[in-house]
């Protein structure tokens, strides 16, 4: 993959702000935002749920003016990281301002990219929906919807966690400007 686009450093920069005050790994955050969003997808994979135009669509809205915000949201942490630099020396919170605004860079770009992905995931979904294969195993036949069974669980957990992520901006975005 082109170094232009790997956004591995980003995912993982994430993933790391996903810890507790002192540093350490926390297992809640992680069940937040991963478990929680794929027992969700699970829940719509086995009831047999289908995303359908609407829904589709709306999603993709969602994801195309949060992308749009949230790039705004981003200016404003680099100008908030300006600033802080310029009172470095006379303010008691300058490290923990400093770690809350690069925990807030990784969140805002991971959302930036969920957003993405998120479309991408609907259009492909609309592509996709009503293709169905057939598998034969011996005398075993099975069809396989991948709209319904594949991107409809995606779309789901990249949602959820979407959400999640970004109420944790918003809290971390309050937390900045209150302290």
């Amino acid at each position: 993959m082109s170094g232009k686009i790997n956004v591995a450093a980003i995912i993982l920069g994430h993933i790391a702000t996903l810890a507790d005050p002192a540093g350490k790994r926390s297992i809640m955050d992680y069940v937040t935002f991963f478990a929680l969003p794929g027992a969700v997808a699970a829940l719509g994979c086995f009831a047999g749920y289908n995303l359908n135009k609407d829904v589709s669509s709306m999603l993709v809205n969602f994801g195309a003016i949060f992308t749009a915000l949230l790039l705004s949201v981003l200016v404003l942490v680099y100008d908030q990281e300006s600033k802080l630099e310029a009172v470095k020396k006379i303010d008691p919170l300058y490290d923990a301002k400093k770690v809350l605004l690069k925990q807030l860079y990784y969140n805002i770009c991971f959302s930036i990219i969920s957003s993405i992905v998120l479309v991408g995931l609907c259009f492909v979904h609309s592509v996709l929906n009503g293709v169905v294969n057939e598998l034969e195993f011996f005398d075993l036949v099975i069809k396989l919807n991948y709209a319904k069974y594949l991107l409809t669980p995606l779309v789901i957990f990249v949602t959820a966690n979407l959400m999640l992520t970004i109420v944790m901006i918003v809290k971390r975005m309050h937390a900045m400007l209150t302290i």
